[in-house]
């Protein structure tokens, strides 16, 4: 198959990704996505969804917390596997950007991405109209938001 590397994309929540492998291209077994998590990030809400993900950290340091759970951080190197069921939130509490890989199966979170970034670029929405079509594309990707964004340590 041939490797259809997609142009830089924002999420959502102010983070840069690239599809390296878009779900079309393994018959929607599986994604694989360059994300670019800014400095000092805010954490998301706690979200789960259908599908398994693995974080594997190419450079920095990612903060990272399931629900009901101690948070922890993962180094250059280091990966960590998401189960469907389980709520996970992260984050980067550092003042350089952490660069990540992520493995998505099945695929579909690169479709959520491309759709995002087209929602963010329609500058003629209302900000109430906005946040209604944010909640209407999680919940078609099955993103579920179950609990309050972590605490954040700033030094």
């Amino acid at each position: 198959m041939q490797n259809t590397e997609t142009q830089w994309m924002q999420t959502l929540t102010g983070a840069s990704i690239r599809i390296k492998i878009p779900g079309a291209e393994t018959d929607n077994r599986l994604t694989i996505i360059d994300f670019i998590e800014p400095a000092h990030s805010s954490p998301p809400v706690f979200t789960k969804h259908d599908f398994v993900e693995i974080f594997c950290v190419i450079s920095g340091r990612l903060c990272f917390q399931f629900l009901d759970e101690s948070r922890f951080e993962l180094a250059t190197g280091e990966s960590i596997t998401c189960p469907s069921y389980k709520p996970h939130s992260f984050w980067n509490e550092t003042d350089e950007p952490v660069q990540l890989q992520l493995v998505c199966s099945p695929a579909g979170l690169d479709q959520f991405f491309v759709e995002s970034d087209a929602l963010l670029k329609n500058t003629d929405l209302k900000a109430t109209d906005l946040e209604a079509k944010r909640r209407a594309l999680r919940n078609k990707y099955g993103l579920q938001h179950v609990g309050s964004p972590p605490s954040v340590q700033r030094e």
